[in-house]
């Protein structure tokens, strides 16, 4: 019988406890290795080599349920979010909540890379109707951008018409009838003319959406970034290439 409660303990304890992030987490991405090192006491270092930069910044950290929450000092050489969120993978890795970027458990500066992971919307569904809507206002405004526009030659070819490529849950089952301008959207998979928009990545969170897209038969890419700022969605930064 004492045994039998002394596993219960030990495994309610496991449960209660087993979120333990002592060691290194780190992945490598954009030409960079970046590295979260927990000491299991509440204490973090952020380090990163490579393209991005060599900076070390450390700080604090408080686990509640299956996140972990960062509070960077800005101390050290180079800086961190005052504020960040990791998602808690097991043990084994944690995930950048805002680019979903994975950063897994390392022995003896083992060299990881990273992985994207789908774990929100709109690479998975969702049941909240404001992150539909938060995607629609910011696909609305990417579009009706004077920059975009001038590569759509709506008013110089108005037959064109403007289509989506479906990406994950970026479809017409969650946006139908998406009106942007005086174009109604179509999505399609397959059968696709020679102009249409492809979306690259989409990456969507509470207060931030990136969207990076290519305007096919116009021979150009754009990453676009909003932020959520005073209850509206502005356009953060913009940067487009061509081919």
């Amino acid at each position: 019988m004492k045994n039998i409660i002394l596993i219960i303990l030990l495994t309610l304890s496991s449960v209660v406890f087993g979120q333990n992030l002592q060691g290194n987490y780190s992945g490598y991405w954009a030409s960079t290795n970046w590295s979260y090192i927990f000491d299991g006491n509440g204490n973090f270092e952020y380090v990163t080599a490579g393209h991005f930069g060599f900076t070390n910044t450390k700080g604090k950290y408080e686990i509640k349920g299956d996140t972990v929450y960062l509070n960077a000092k800005k101390t050290g050489k180079g800086t961190l979010d005052d504020k960040r969120r990791m998602l808690i993978d097991k043990d084994s890795c944690i995930i950048d909540l805002r680019m979903r970027y994975d950063y897994c458990k390392s022995r003896n500066s083992e060299f990881l890379n990273s992985n994207k992971r789908n774990f929100k919307f709109p690479q998975t569904k969702t049941d909240n109707p404001k992150t539909i809507s938060d995607l629609k206002t910011v696909l609305v405004s990417a579009f009706t951008n004077p920059k975009v526009v001038d590569y759509l030659h709506f008013n110089e070819m108005p037959e064109r018409k403007l289509i989506f490529k479906s990406y994950f849950e970026l479809n017409k089952s969650n946006f139908p009838k998406l009106k942007i301008g005086d174009k109604t959207v179509e999505f399609k998979h397959t059968d696709l003319p020679k102009f249409y928009i492809e979306f690259i990545e989409i990456n969507q969170s509470k207060d931030y959406i990136e969207l990076d897209f290519e305007i096919k038969d116009e021979g150009v890419s754009f990453t676009m970034v909003f932020d959520l700022t005073n209850g509206e969605w502005k356009l953060d930064y913009e940067r487009h290439h061509e081919k």
